[in-house]
């Protein structure tokens, strides 16, 4: 069964949420995007990513 995305337009403007992604297979936390309430719209590039050791080559 194929399951259709529903995509509306929010006319008033959108109501976003904080959404956490799955933890990672070690069970560490991997970061957070935001979803809209009213329309399902998600924005992954607004919400926060975990990042890895960063410069310490």
């Amino acid at each position: 069964m194929n399951q259709l995305k529903r995509f509306t337009l929010c006319l008033v403007g959108h109501r976003w949420a904080k959404i956490s992604y799955p933890p990672s297979q070690e069970g560490e936390a991997t970061g957070m995007f935001l979803r809209c309430l009213r329309c399902g719209k998600e924005s992954h590039d607004a919400g926060t990513v975990a990042s890895g050791a960063g410069g310490t080559l």
